[in-house]
């Protein structure tokens, strides 16, 4: 509280209209009862020693008559100066206290006591702390050395007239009750207000969980969305490419590149909503960086020699026959925003991708990437800022060069779920280099040769379902499994999916998970609930364009062995249709 009121103010109730707090309030209403009470025993006691013709107790009381009069229009003028009145209060106390053992002749009396313990209970209550432990002990040192060195040779002291100490011991008594009600009245008031509190606050958490939950559902329903038509433009640009011609396939790849930028975003925006509500979890697969590297490569290096960049993908020799465990898909999105950003941001020059390892034992490879750049650079200042979120080095880059401000910022967060940190350095002007350092766990087990041309391998025989109602989705995967030689049965929703189970035999089913009538949760559990045994174990692979924290669980739960996310890869499609061929062989 800091504002005064008038100076003729004399009422107490506008102080405590300006004090929010309970125990404020409490401790106002205190202060006043003191020194209302004190100024009435000051006046008891002046006239007492004008009775009793005592000059030195009249001139004491009457200057603390004066000084409570004033402490009093103090505290009803200027609230905000309570404490430095409580602080005077005490020392007036204390004042009397040292006044009454050891300079007048009153001795330990009633009155004496019970300034004591008012001095002890104000303290505590006006002002707190240390400082009150010091005014308690202050109080109480004169009373022990009274008691053990000074009694036996004083006098008895005379006392106050009769009616005079019954009053003034009543009004200390009434100060003790008055005070102790007040800080029971705050302290009830507080509960209550805590209570208040909780209980709002209850509201609000579960209003927040909610928020979270409707903006997740919106960004999963947005994924969806967003993701099932690239997986037709991604998926229809495949299929072009083996009958295109080398100036169209040309065009092709620029349209592929296209999408995976679009998809790419679209992963930005997901991920940063992951990391909000800490939910992205990585993979752990085995990888072969050099191929990983490779194929993320090609489609910036179109990129980059379109702007008339020079571009270089180094990548030690010790990664092309090794395999580590990682996220391939985390660790492609942090390549491809940086060697992204990199192109973006060059106009001429050269970008640099280097993978090196720094250190390799029997278990573990660490390795070193290095993105470099001879572009627009970024300025001291700045450096820290571009790896927060919507930020981005200066306030017309967005202008200039577009994007969300996203891609820093995930790029970090991801490499901290991989143990790992971003250095940058840069010039303005003269470029920049990113780099990290992965320590990947060595893959134990036989290296698998890649394939090099896996839409030619045959899996004749081999009889699948596709419950798609995305008719461009169907007649892509159609297209695909056909190169395989691979029989296909399309159904519309989850009910033809069922209906054809139970009249047809197949040796696995791609599952939509967002389909009419049934959608492929339910047809999942259906299927599962089948009398024939050999169809209710049927391998079910979902695909899904949801990208939402827990949708790996949910699968797991409706019965589905695995799933792929769309846009999918041709050859993780293979992949997974290929252990789907081994088991229907064996």
């Amino acid at each position: 509280m800091t504002d005064r009121l008038s100076f003729f103010n004399f009422s107490l109730k506008k102080v405590l209209d300006r004090e929010p707090d309970s125990f404020e309030k409490a401790k106002i209403k205190i202060v006043f009862t003191i020194l209302a009470f004190s100024v009435i025993k000051s006046f008891i006691a002046v006239y007492a020693a004008i009775v009793q013709d005592q000059q030195g107790r009249l001139l004491r009381s009457a200057f603390i008559a004066v000084i409570f009069l004033s402490l009093t229009k103090v505290l009803l003028h200027r609230p905000s100066a309570m404490r430095i009145v409580s602080h005077v209060i005490l020392l007036s106390g204390l004042f009397f206290i040292y006044t009454n053992l050891f300079v007048m002749p009153e001795g330990l009396t009633t009155i004496t006591i019970q300034l004591i313990f008012m001095t002890m209970l104000g303290s505590y209550y006006l002002i707190g702390g240390r400082l009150a432990f010091v005014y308690v002990a202050f109080g109480i040192l004169p009373v022990l050395v009274y008691l053990f060195f000074i009694r036996n040779v004083h006098t008895v002291p005379d006392d106050l007239s009769g009616v005079g100490t019954s009053v003034m011991v009543m009004l200390n008594f009434l100060t003790f009750i008055i005070s102790h009600y007040w800080y029971y009245r705050a302290f009830h008031e507080s509960l209550k207000e805590k209570e208040s509190l909780n209980k709002q606050l209850q509201v609000n958490v579960i209003e927040a969980k909610a928020l979270a939950e409707s903006r997740s559902i919106f960004l999963s329903t947005m994924s969806h969305e967003l993701r099932t038509p690239l997986n037709g433009v991604i998926g229809m640009t495949n299929l072009l490419k083996d009958s295109a011609n080398d100036s169209q396939k040309d065009y092709l790849n620029i349209l592929e590149f296209s999408a995976a930028n679009l998809l790419s975003m679209v992963n930005d925006v997901l991920d940063y909503n992951k990391s909000e509500l800490d939910k992205i979890e990585l993979e752990e697969l085995p990888v072969n960086l050099s191929a990983l590297l490779q194929k993320i490569s090609s489609g910036l290096q179109m990129k980059a020699v379109e702007k008339n960049l020079s571009w270089k993908l180094e990548i030690d020799e010790v990664l092309k026959n090794r395999l580590v465990v990682t996220d391939p898909m985390r660790l492609t999105q942090i390549i491809y925003n940086l060697a992204g950003n990199a192109v973006k941001f060059t106009d001429s020059g050269r970008i640099s991708i280097s993978v090196k390892v720094v250190n390799q034992n029997e278990h573990h490879i660490y390795t070193k990437f290095t993105i470099s750049d001879t572009g627009i650079g970024i300025s001291p200042d700045r450096q820290e800022a571009v790896f927060e979120l919507f930020t981005q080095a200066s306030t017309d880059t967005t202008r200039k060069y577009g994007g969300t401000g996203l891609g820093l910022a995930i790029v970090k967060r991801l490499l901290k779920l991989l143990g790992s940190d971003i250095r940058l350095e840069s010039k303005l002007g003269k470029g920049s280099v990113f780099s990290f350092v992965i320590n990947f766990p060595v893959y134990i087990g036989e290296l698998t040769p890649l394939a090099n041309d896996a839409e030619q391998t045959s899996m004749k025989g081999l009889k699948l379902l596709i419950a798609e109602d995305n008719g461009i989705n169907a007649l892509i995967l159609e297209k695909i499994l056909t190169k395989w030689d691979i029989e296909t049965v399309v159904a519309v929703n989850g009910q033809d999916a069922l209906t054809k189970m139970a009249n047809e035999h197949f040796d696995g089913v791609l599952m939509d998970i967002h389909m009419p009538v049934m959608d492929g949760y339910a047809t999942s559990l259906a299927i599962r609930a089948l009398s024939d045994p050999t169809k209710a174990n049927v391998p079910i692979i979902a695909l899904t364009a949801s990208v939402s924290h827990n949708i790996f669980t949910k699968i797991k739960n409706a019965g589905m062995q695995d799933y792929l996310t769309k846009p999918f890869q041709t050859e993780l499609l293979h992949e997974k249709i290929q252990q789907l061929y081994k088991t229907a062989a064996v």
